[in-house]
């Protein structure tokens, strides 16, 4: 049976203006979030992740605008809508999940009244009935003592807590698509777990695709379906978790998962990756990442290359993959990590 395509953006384009000039964000990027599924948008800083996924809750900075490209959902173009319609979708039908809670929430007023505004706004829920509401989701999103802590202020909480607190508020309204962007990087590994586990249950329970976004790829080996790469604002590989760790192809899917310290061999330096991002301000001829790439194609920094189909699940925009480019090996850890899982498949 086809999937459900619940967010499907095409040919997206972003464009910022600083200071008299423009900066080119995202640059004709197309996904697509099917129904119930977990997909995570990797990539280094300023790769344009959260810029990219801002565009599906109408969220984007004052001086950035989508100028070309559409996002479906539920049958209309969100890059068309005004503020008053982002009303009706923004929290209520797509929620989001910030990095940092301190920014998220109110310090000057109590966890509780958060929660239920929220669910006031949106499920339109009041008085009691909402507050009642908004303990439950407290208890729901693994806070201890619901009714005392409804009573109690920010600052009150620990770091993981108030992730917590984020959650209920963005999870209150049932929303079709649950956003997360970097929702763990603040935290200790035990409570990353608790929080990523906390978010799984959630979707289980309340039947939400959610979109992560993050850099660290041992969170996206545990929680997503499909994971689409972005470098330079653009995606440059996209397919589930199994193509992309085991088979990937286009050479910053290789650098970044070379960079996983679990790929690392005993007593040596970890790698990194050479160079820096080009500036966005300028034009980019060919492969964005042909500079800090050690084995570029000639092509590369001429002509950008197109997507080439890896499989029916997983494509990347390479030139390594065309039929006339010259045989190009992928690195001896990838090709390690994929003998490692057919041997485990027997």
């Amino acid at each position: 049976m086809e999937k459900k395509s619940i967010i499907s953006a095409r040919d997206v384009e972003i464009q910022f203006s600083l200071r008299g000039r423009t900066l080119k964000a995202i640059r004709k990027c197309s996904l697509d979030l099917y129904e119930g599924e977990t997909l995570a948008i990797v990539g280094e800083s300023g790769s344009g992740k959260s810029v990219f996924t801002k565009t599906f809750v109408g969220m984007l900075d004052a001086n950035g605008k989508i100028t070309n490209g559409s996002i479906m959902f539920n049958g209309e173009d969100l890059a068309k809508y005004n503020e008053k319609q982002w009303l009706k979708i923004r929290g209520k039908k797509i929620s989001m999940v910030m990095q940092d809670p301190m920014t998220s929430l109110n310090p000057l007023k109590k966890i509780g009244k958060q929660i239920q505004e929220s669910i006031e706004l949106h499920q339109g829920l009041k008085g009691e009935a909402a507050k009642k509401a908004a303990i439950e989701m407290l208890g729901k999103v693994g806070i201890p003592d619901p009714e005392r802590r409804y009573d109690q202020y920010p600052h009150e909480f620990s770091g993981g807590m108030r992730q917590r607190v984020v959650i209920a508020i963005a999870a209150a309204c049932k929303p079709q698509v649950l956003i997360c962007d970097e929702p763990t990087t603040a935290l200790d590994v035990t409570i990353q777990a608790q929080i990523l586990q906390l978010i799984r249950d959630l979707q289980k329970e309340q039947g939400m695709s959610v979109i992560y976004i993050t850099h660290d790829l041992g969170v996206v080996a545990n929680v997503a379906d499909r994971v689409a790469v972005m470098y330079a604002g653009q995606i440059v590989e996209y397919g589930t978790v199994e193509d992309i760790f085991y088979d990937a192809w286009h050479p910053y899917t290789w650098a970044l998962l070379q960079a996983l310290p679990q790929l690392g061999v005993k007593g040596e330096a970890l790698p990194t990756i050479d160079g820096t991002p080009p500036n966005l301000f300028n034009e980019i001829k060919g492969d964005a990442f042909a500079p800090r790439n050690k084995m570029a194609l000639a092509i590369d920094f001429v002509k950008e290359p197109p997507f080439f189909q890896v499989s029916e699940t997983h494509a990347a925009k390479t030139w390594y993959l065309d039929p006339r480019a010259p045989k190009v090996e992928q690195p001896h850890s990838i090709q390690n990590l994929r003998k490692k899982m057919e041997a485990a498949h027997g």
